[in-house]
């Protein structure tokens, strides 16, 4: 754990609000690639759910220092709700293409940015922005690349019967 970040891991004020900053912050910077490539989920969908994520998360540890909770069961709960909103953004098309996975996984992993700032891993939430930057940015393009020399073959098959 680098110390740089060590007086903003106790819940205060100014604590609260660098860990929504940085949230904002990650969750714009994934969003903002989506939206530039013209995707369902884009720069504003982004930040909410990171936001929405971290503000869980410290409202869990409020919870918790104040009534004596389980701390993991609102985390818990962005975990398993973003499903929703990702499959929202998945569609199949005409020619049984499927769109939408990498926004739909795009979402899920900004939600576990938020939860990871809200609980003060600021390292995580940081590296993990990183991470996703190189998948999206640079991957993809070398995803791209090796697509366009992959022939698609399409495979029809009728049945008389069972």
């Amino acid at each position: 754990m680098l110390s740089v970040f060590d007086g903003l891991r106790s819940v205060t004020t100014l604590s609260v609000f660098v860990r929504l900053a940085c949230a904002f912050i990650c969750g714009g910077i994934i969003g903002i690639e989506r939206s530039y490539k013209r995707r369902p989920a884009g720069f504003r969908t982004h930040i909410l759910i990171c936001i929405g994520a971290a503000i869980t998360t410290l409202t869990s540890q409020y919870l918790y220092m104040h009534y004596f909770t389980d701390m993991a069961r609102l985390g818990a709960q962005v975990v398993a709700g973003i499903g929703f909103i990702g499959a929202g953004t998945i569609i199949v098309t005409k020619r049984q293409n499927v769109k939408g996975l990498t926004t739909a996984a795009g979402l899920w992993t900004s939600a576990i940015i938020g939860l990871a700032f809200g609980g003060g891993f600021y390292e995580g939430g940081i590296l993990a922005t990183g991470f996703i930057m190189l998948a999206e940015q640079v991957f993809s393009r070398l995803e791209y690349r090796v697509l366009e020399h992959v022939p698609e073959i399409n495979v029809y098959m009728e049945y008389e019967d069972k």
